[in-house]
């Protein structure tokens, strides 16, 4: 039996179930992606549509963002959880955040033409293992 990957949405009225593995791992910049995350981008997954359960459906909303694409949220907290195209109607894609663990390493960006100019360079940046070693800012 494969290992299944859990995830949930913040406040936990939202569940997804994926048998793993997964297809792919990968960092999305599109506009799109970004704003309805309020991100500079979105690590996605999918599963095969038959290999993803997801949990608390009544408490799931959902909002034809474009032509095609359909996204899923937690109708009590706002968490983004599934996202549906008619271009992969075999796939259900689930952004890696709301997941317990990978089983993959992320391997690509994609729609990186669209990025947000100011994620550029976020390897040279100091990191910081608790939010209080973090300049005022976060205080």
């Amino acid at each position: 039996m494969s290992a299944m990957i859990e995830g949930r949405c913040l406040c936990g009225a939202v569940r997804v179930v994926g048998e793993g593995p997964t297809l792919f791992a990968s960092h999305c910049h599109c506009e799109s992606c970004r704003r309805t995350h309020a991100a500079a981008f979105v690590t996605w997954t999918a599963w095969p549509v038959g290999r993803l359960r997801v949990e608390g459906s009544d408490a799931l909303r959902h909002h034809a963002s474009s032509p095609g694409v359909v996204r899923s949220f937690c109708g009590t907290c706002g968490t983004p959880m599934t996202f549906r195209g008619d271009d992969a109607p075999d796939r259900v894609y689930v952004p890696v955040a709301v997941l317990d663990r990978l089983d993959r390493p992320v391997d690509a960006h994609v729609s990186y033409e669209e990025h947000a100019r100011w994620v550029e360079g976020l390897e040279r940046l100091p990191c910081f293992a608790e939010k209080s070693e973090a300049p005022l800012a976060w205080r």
